[in-house]
Formats: structure tokens, C-alpha cells, sequence
């Protein structure tokens, strides 16, 4: 099977924060599993270069925007090794390869008809004498009233129609707009009402129910044709005589990044990047993001593809994560709501912040991060139930046996049980739930721990040294299998652990460990962190 798994693109203008996190490592913990099965996996994302906010950061700190998007790029691509996004390629929309596959499509639909032009009057600032594209508007949503930016209300999920954004005003300047009259491209997404109703009939049951619901909400709202078109000096151009002013609107070219990313990496490697993206294939597309995202992934792509004519195959898996709240507020970097991915990795090893995130996926509803429960799920999981069994068995072989151990047959029970995880968990990442794969894990493991304390094993290296090495066998066959049934998780530590055990497993299925001959340099994977830590990082999130 060939699978692709996009994550959503992070826009250039800042650090990545606990938002991207979330709603990113699902797609990771995915790549990761379809590779350990077997199947051919591209995971791809990369760096949104073009838009309005970069134009006006640029403006602000007297930099190109190429220097904003350079930073901004190097910066995520750092924080995304650091944290151990296994990207295939992690590429940036303003790449010379996304461009030329961008505008050749753009001229294929002006061709077809999808593109067509519209004159109109757009909002003009006198003072910066400027067309204003969206992001450039600051304004007052018609349908419930909030304060905006651009064409979509952050409070009532609204894509609105810039002409009826309310009190409009210049983002640079801040003075009133005006209206002048212009010519635009519009890109025919009326068409595709119909389609897109059939394709999320069809899909009711790959794609997360909020998707689903957004979606319907979208195409009874009725789905307008969008400006494909906007006034910026930074953007890919035009490739239409009488629009050579003009760049592509970066909602019609940013989807394309995850078939251009593949498309790169395929050409590299020698793989047919069609294998992945045409119908015909034995192929499954995962795209990952957050809720904010889900009309781009279910409304403006598939449109785009279907408009292509060229037997793409839809997204089968939407794979759409909720809110991320901190301390009980809403993520802002303006009022100072905010946690870098950066500032979070310089005090907190990378598998620290996979598994809390990853076990507390906001799949179904917004999650509220606090320190609190953070230092507390590190101290109670990772380090009291995993890390607790892996070190009590090693260093108990290490001191008792000298590490060494023969080969036993292992207890039927526990065998029966590993199987049926192995099943169950990799039917949960399948399906885009990866939340639950971890949770069945972590019931295991405390199951493991239980078993450990019933066998007391410091009794029998007394009373029956070889009924003792029998349980420690049984013991140490579950760190094996628990191991990689964790590596798409939590990979560093996985990492560690094979070393311990001088074997690995490299297929997502059960085996029965062999003889055993353990390092001598064995160490607890996790530290535990003192309650003083969550009052300090409460601070120092209040000084922001």
C-alpha cells in the first residue's frame, strides 16, 4: 500500500506553539506505524511563504519578505527534528518546484473555464495606496459581530465574503478603507457542490466527525466561487496575460504543497509520485491539521483536484484535531497566552512533550494544556508506569543474573494479550485515532506492572532463582514487544530501550524475545520533576 500523510502547513510568521504540536504529531505517530507495516509512506509538509502577514512583517521590521520566510523556515525545520517529525521532506511553498507545478495549473484551469475574470470594486488604501487584499482588512464580522482579520471569523468559524466584512480598515496604517475598482480571477468552486456532497457521503466514516459536520455546514451554507487572484508584491506570479500585478491567492496554492512536496521526493528517490496521489492505486491520503483548517482539506482541495480532470484520488482520511486552550484561556500570543514548541524542547525532552500531547489528543473536543496536569502526567505515566517497569526489570537482571538470561517459554496469557494489542492499537492509528492506540498501551502496561508485584521476583531470586528468571524472561518479553508497539510515539526513548536489550524489533508485529544479554550502562529513561517546577512555569507563563 502507498500511503501519504500531509501535515498542515505552518504559516510564516512566528514560532511554531503548542497548537502546531497537537494538532501535527497524529500524523508522525501515523507515518511512523504504516512504516513499521511494510507499506510505502511519504510524510510531507512544509512552510506557508506567501501571504498578507508576511507582506506587513516585512513592511514593519524594514526586511524583504524572503528574510521573514528564510527565519521563520529555518526556525520551524530545527523545532520539527527536535521534536521528531519524521518528514519524508518538509519543503516551503516558495520553492522553485511548487511554483512551476502551481502556475502550470493555474493556466490549465483558465484553459478550462474553472478561472474566470471578474471586475470589481476591492478595497483600496489611500494612505499606503494599496489594493488591500484580505489580510490586509481589519474589521467587524456581519454574523456575530467579532473583531477580524481578513475573510474568516476565528469566533463563529464563518469564510465570509470580504465585501461584507464591517467597518474595514487598513492592517498597515489602520486608516478606513476605500473602494476602487480592480480585476480579478475567480475560481469556480460553485461546480463542485454537488461532488463535494457525494464525497463526504462517502466518507462519513474515514473522516473525523467535526470535519464531516463543518463541511455539510459549508456546502447548505451554499459555496461561493473565491478570488483566486490578489494584489501583493510577494507570491507566486500570475501566469495570465493582463494579471502580471497580481500573485495567486495563497488558499489556492498552499493545498498543493503536499502533492508538490511529494512529487520532490518521489523524482529524488526514483518512486512514481502518482502511486500515492492517482486513483488506480492501492493508496490512502491522510491530511492532518486543525479544526481551523478542515474547509481547505475537505472543501477547497478536493475542488481543486476534481477541477484538474487528471483521476486524483480524494482524501480518504481527515484527520482534523479541536482547540488547544492554555490554563484555561485561548491560545494568543498577542495577550501572552503563548507556548513556543522552541522554549517548551529547551527544558523538556522531546518524548515528554509527544506523549502528553498524543494522550491527551484533542480528537473530539478542545483540550485545555496546564502546567499542573502536564508535570503530573510525566511524573504518574512516563515515569511512574513505563519507565518504572523497564527499570525495575533491567536493573534487577543486571544485579541478580549479571544480564544475562536463558531462553523460557513465555506465559501464554501474556503472549495472547501482546497479539491482540499489536492488532488493536494498529487498527486505532489506522483509522486516525491515535489517542486511544496509546491508551490501550499505557492499560497494558499497568497490567505489566501488576504482574511484576504478584510474581515478586526479589522472593524467588531467593527461594527459585529459575522460576525468578522464567518471570523476569516474561517480564523483559514485554518491555520488547510494549518497545515497539510504542516507537511511533515515543522514539528517542524507544531508541534507548533497544539499546538495553541489544535487539529490536523492526516490523509492527509480536515477537518472542530471544536469548538475553543486556547493556551494562542501563539508566532511567525519565527524570521526575518536583511540584515546585509547575508554580515556575506558571510565572514564567504570567510574565509573558
Amino acid at each position: 500500500m502507498y500511503v501519504l500523510i500531509g501535515i498542515s502547513w505552518p504559516f510564516a510568521n512566528g514560532d511554531l506553539h503548542l497548537g502546531h504540536v497537537a494538532s501535527s504529531l497524529p500524523g508522525d505517530v501515523i507515518a511512523r506505524y504504516h512504516r513499521l507495516k511494510g507499506n510505502h509512506v511519504v510524510l510531507v509538509s512544509g512552510t506557508d511563504c506567501h501571504g498578507t502577514p508576511i507582506d506587513i512583517k516585512a513592511l514593519k521590521e524594514n526586511k524583504s519578505p524572503k528574510e521573514i520566510v528564510d527565519a521563520c523556515h529555518n526556525s520551524f525545520s530545527e523545532d520539527w527534528k527536535n521534536i521528531g517529525l519524521s518528514y519524508d521532506l518538509y519543503n516551503r511553498t516558495d520553492d522553485p518546484f511548487h511554483k512551476e507545478f502551481v502556475q502550470n495549473l493555474f493556466k490549465k484551469y483558465y484553459e478550462k473555464g474553472y478561472l474566470y475574470e471578474k471586475k470589481e470594486t476591492q478595497l483600496y488604501c489611500e494612505n499606503c495606496n494599496l489594493f488591500l487584499a484580505d489580510r490586509y482588512i481589519l474589521g467587524t464580522c456581519p454574523k456575530c459581530g467579532a473583531d477580524i482579520k481578513g475573510d474568516e471569523c476565528e469566533k463563529c468559524n464563518s469564510l465570509l465574503e470580504i465585501k461584507d466584512v464591517l467597518n474595514p480598515r487598513c492592517a498597515i496604517c489602520n486608516q478606513a478603507a476605500s473602494i476602487k475598482e480592480t480585476k480579478n480571477l475567480y475560481f469556480a468552486l460553485s461546480k463542485f457542490q454537488d461532488n463535494l456532497r457525494n464525497l463526504v457521503e462517502e466518507n462519513k466514516n474515514n473522516w473525523r466527525e467535526n470535519a464531516v459536520l463543518f463541511t455539510e455546514r459549508y456546502l447548505n451554507e451554499g459555496i461561493p466561487d473565491r478570488c483566486a487572484s490578489r494584489s501583493l508584491t510577494w507570491g507566486i506570479p500570475i501566469p495570465i496575460e493582463g494579471y502580471e500585478d497580481k500573485k495567486i491567492y495563497g488558499w489556492f496554492e498552499n493545498v498543493w504543497g503536499y502533492v508538490t512536496a511529494c512529487k520532490k521526493y518521489c523524482d529524488a528517490s526514483g518512486e512514481n509520485w502518482e502511486n500515492y496521489w492517482k486513483k488506480g492505486s492501492n493508496n490512502k491520503i491522510y491530511l492532518v491539521h486543525a479544526k481551523d483548517n478542515i474547509p481547505f482539506h475537505t472543501v477547497i482541495f478536493p475542488s481543486l483536484m476534481m477541477a484538474t480532470e487528471d483521476n486524483y484520488t480524494m482524501p480518504n482520511k481527515i484527520v482534523s484535531d479541536e482547540y488547544i486552550t492554555i490554563e484555561g484561556e485561548k491560545l494568543s500570543k498577542s495577550k501572552g497566552n503563548y507556548i513556543a514548541l522552541k522554549d517548551l524542547l529547551s527544558r523538556y525532552p522531546a518524548d515528554a512533550i509527544r506523549y502528553y500531547f498524543l494522550t491527551n489528543d484533542p480528537e473530539k473536543r478542545d483540550f485545555n494544556f496546564t502546567w499542573t496536569d502536564f508535570i503530573n502526567t510525566l511524573n504518574s505515566d512516563l515515569l511512574g508506569k513505563w519507565g518504572n517497569f523497564i527499570n525495575r526489570t533491567l536493573v534487577f537482571i543486571n544485579k541478580s543474573f549479571d544480564g544475562k538470561l536463558n531462553e523460557y517459554e513465555i506465559d501464554s496469557d501474556l503472549e495472547n494479550q501482546m497479539k491482540n494489542l499489536y492488532e488493536e492499537v494498529g487498527t486505532t492509528i489506522n483509522d486516525g485515532n491515535v489517542k486511544e492506540g496509546l491508551h490501550l498501551i499505557f492499560d497494558f502496561i499497568g497490567k505489566a506492572n501488576k504482574y511484576f508485584d504478584e510474581q515478586k521476583p526479589w522472593e524467588l531470586a531467593k527461594t527459585n532463582p529459575e522460576e525468578c528468571q522464567k518471570v523476569l524472561f516474561n517480564c523483559t518479553n514485554i518491555i520488547y514487544n510494549v518497545n515497539n508497539l510504542l516507537k511511533p510515539y515515543i522514539p528517542f526513548s524507544c531508541e534507548k530501550v533497544d539499546t538495553y536489550l541489544n535487539q529490536q524489533i523492526e516490523t509492527w508485529e509480536y515477537k518472542k524475545l530471544s536469548k538475553l544479554t543486556l547493556s551494562e550502562d542501563i539508566k532511567p529513561l525519565y527524570q521526575r520533576y518536583d511540584k515546585s517546577v509547575i508554580e515556575e512555569e506558571k510565572n514564567r507563563l504570567r510574565s509573558k
